[in-house]
């Protein structure tokens, strides 16, 4: 980028971000929003369709429509008379979707013989340009971009503030404990704090930018915004590295804030939550006046047991990095500890049956679409490498009142791990077992498994198991030796990788591989699968 073209886009930056802190979010203006997108719901969903698709000819989706022989009259009929989600199904079934193989670019797109040319970067909408890009995605395939864009941020917001209506949280005081740049998260969710009147006290990054190595113009991003937000009136912090052995720093702020008799909302990983958690019960803090609000990694029964037990409350937020916000925590009568509302102005999801890699069998995976005009990435039918619960009932609360009836629960992943809120796909994990570890440390790929498992204080590992056959090895080497690797590809991946190392995730166990119920050894084993 050029020079002029740069500072072009920060004073744009400065002059959009005067307009949206002008306006703060409200539960008010939140529920007006709801509202009319669920109204506009199938118009706005068929313009995305004209514009960004059927007149769009660089769509990927434009060739499977004809290969499926859908002209867009076919498709405004389907949606009048049967509804979206059926049109939806119908398209599915004819062969219009994209899996999370063919996203990444881990498979051909291949529909009845033929194989469809894919560019990743095709899905983005030709005609949303507005935005900084902050961060891309931990794949080693073609990479993804996120946008961080403040009219979308803006929206999200108003629906934030209806949500913490519902929960009773308006009004209280934030602390944010998510990672700064690469990664947009922690900026994103800075933001939305900040449009609600609420910005965070204090903002820790569990990486710190010395380990990290972003980008200058990704630093630039993150201070620009929190300088120019200052001068602007909102109270933005700066982050503040903290590392995992350092939980007692939120604890003390957490205190500050509880001091003020005003409650606390901390925006963290579940993770990180659990042992926030841990250490206010050593440390005899009470915590019933805080709520969890998490994301960024599946919130299972263990991990919601650990917070509760405190007293404290948790918001579940669901949200990808390919698909955006998909959900906000029910505050009505739960299925399940992670019950989310789909977000049904701006997306709409199906489901299909499909084998998984990593053990398990076959699962019913999400295919997401988008709804809501201009969206950043243009979804029709796409898979976010999730599966779960969809289903259709009356909760009883604010939320479903206004009309968000769909709810998503049981969500997990079939073809990556998380932990602390850090995202490695499958595949990058095969490699390691199958050719980096034999490579350094002997042996055949056999010798090597990763499995995933939950320890009952709610803490997600991944065991590296390596077979007594390969003779002594240093558990230390072996988890720095799959850290290295994972780190590689750019500074978004070597953040993750920080953060594993800091949150202890490795763990090597010197045990032969684990076999599946049908005899099979899986180089990773997605324990959280395999209980389904």
């Amino acid at each position: 980028m050029s020079v002029s073209r740069w500072v072009s886009s920060y004073l744009r930056l400065a002059w959009n971000l005067r307009l949206f802190l002008q306006e703060p979010a409200t539960s008010e203006r939140g529920r007006d929003l709801i509202r009319q997108t669920l109204r506009n719901r199938d118009s706005a969903f068929l313009s995305v369709v004209r514009r960004a698709v059927y007149d769009n000819p660089s769509s990927p989706y434009l060739p499977l429509l004809q290969y499926a022989g859908c002209e867009y009259g076919d498709v405004e009929r389907m949606v009048r008379t049967d509804g979206l989600e059926p049109a939806l199904g119908r398209l599915r079934d004819a062969g219009v979707y994209l899996t999370q193989e063919e996203v990444k670019g881990r498979q051909p797109v291949v529909r009845g013989g033929r194989t469809f040319p894919f560019d990743a970067a095709s899905l983005n909408d030709p005609l949303v340009t507005g935005g900084v890009r902050l961060s891309s995605s931990g794949s080693r395939g073609p990479r993804t971009s996120t946008m961080l864009r403040l009219d979308r941020v803006a929206f999200i917001s108003q629906c934030q503030a209806v949500v913490f209506s519902a929960h009773g949280l308006v009004g209280r005081p934030t602390l944010l404990w998510m990672p700064g740049m690469p990664s947009g998260a922690g900026l994103t969710q800075l933001l939305q704090f900040a449009k609600m009147g609420v910005p965070p006290r204090r903002w820790f990054s569990p990486a710190g930018a010395g380990a990290v190595k972003p980008s200058l113009l990704k630093r630039l991003a993150a201070l620009y915004i929190v300088h120019a937000g200052r001068l602007l009136g909102s109270r933005m912090p700066s982050p503040e590295y903290v590392s995992g052995e350092q939980v007692e720093v939120v604890l003390a702020s957490l205190r500050e804030t509880l001091a003020l008799g005003r409650g606390c909302v901390v925006s963290c990983s579940p993770s990180a939550a659990v042992r926030l958690c841990q250490a206010a019960q050593r440390a005899g803090v009470g915590l019933e006046q805080v709520a969890f609000s998490t994301g960024g990694e599946p919130l299972t029964a263990a991990k919601a047991e650990e917070v509760q037990r405190t007293g404290a409350g948790m918001v579940n937020v669901y949200a990808s990095s390919e698909v955006g916000i998909i959900g906000f925590s029910c505050a009505g009568e739960k299925m399940v500890c992670d019950d989310v509302h789909l977000q049904q102005g701006t997306l709409a999801v199906i489901q299909h049956r499909r084998e998984t890699h990593f053990g398990g069998g076959p699962v019913d995976a999400f295919l997401f679409t988008s709804v809501m005009d201009r969206p950043s990435r243009v979804l029709l039918n796409v898979e976010s490498g999730d599966y779960g619960v969809l289903e259709t009932r009356e909760c009883g609360c604010e939320l479903g009142a206004l009309g968000w009836k769909q709810h998503l629960h049981s969500i997990r992943s079939f073809d990556k791990l998380t932990g602390w809120g850090m995202t490695f796909v499958g595949t990058d994990l095969v490699h390691i077992v199958e050719a980096v570890l034999p490579a350094r440390f002997g042996g055949a790929s056999t010798d090597y498994q990763m499995v995933e498992t939950e320890e009952a204080g709610g803490r997600t590992r991944l065991d590296v198991f390596v077979s007594p056959d390969v003779g002594p090895v240093d558990d230390g080497d072996v988890v720095r030796v799959v850290l290295t690797e994972l780190g590689k590809g750019g500074d978004t991946n070597r953040m993750m990788a920080e953060v594993w190392r800091q949150g202890g995730v490795l763990r090597v166990r010197r045990e032969r591989p684990r076999l599946t119920e049908g005899g099979k050894q899986l180089s990773l084993h997605l324990a959280r699968n395999a209980k389904r």
